[in-house]
């Protein structure tokens, strides 16, 4: 089921993406919606619990380490690194714990704004709004979601920002999903990079 019909679902005429986003207000249920929560329900435990616990059982990490892990990762976002190199974990093992933990909250924040969007017409006339004052630059259109990749970045938007920026602009989910996890991956290795070294100079 398709939670908005994006760009390329259009074929190539320029129409205005809030019209779907409407459409789709007009036609959620309440078993629809009930259906949505259950679903990003789903992929938020999936990610936020099932795969780190599989990851730890993988590379011999206790529950208790995971759940460090995780916890500091909705704390401390990308610094959380840190956390996970303390704790003796080779740095590849750190990035997969982390980016799992990111892909749950990136996708659940998506999946309620979505949902605030099919009830609300005061949002979808917002979104209406932008679309119109952005449809029109080819740059965003083609390239848009790339700014995902170092909007992640910036302290203050970082984990819990960045998808609603994506959501606002409506870029693919597919692709706004990637760009975010790319962006994300580069900050844990920028942060991992720099602890390590830290770590050599000090000994």
């Amino acid at each position: 089921m398709r939670r908005f019909i994006y760009p390329e679902d259009y074929r190539g005429y320029d129409m205005i993406r809030a019209a779907a986003i409407e459409a789709c207000g007009r036609a959620l249920s309440p078993d629809t919606c009930r259906f949505r929560v259950a679903r990003a329900v789903a992929f938020v435990l999936l990610f936020l619990l099932a795969v780190p616990f599989l990851l730890g059982s993988a590379f011999g990490v206790s529950p208790a380490a995971v759940l460090a892990l995780i916890g500091s990762t909705l704390l401390l976002q990308a610094a959380a690194a840190v956390v996970g190199l303390s704790l003796g974990l080779h740095p590849a093992v750190v990035l997969l714990f982390l980016t799992s933990v990111a892909a749950a909250v990136l996708i659940g924040i998506l999946e309620v704004c979505d949902l605030f969007a099919g009830r609300s017409r005061m949002i979808q006339g917002l979104l209406s709004k932008i679309d119109a004052k952005t449809g029109s630059i080819d740059y965003l259109k083609r390239y848009g979601a790339l700014m995902l990749i170092p909007v992640i970045w910036i302290p203050g938007i970082a984990l819990y920002g960045t998808p609603v920026v994506a959501w606002v602009f409506q870029y693919p989910r597919a692709v706004s999903l990637l760009c975010m996890l790319a962006g994300w991956a580069i900050a844990i290795v920028v942060v991992m990079a720099a602890t390590m070294g830290l770590v050599r100079l000090a000994f």
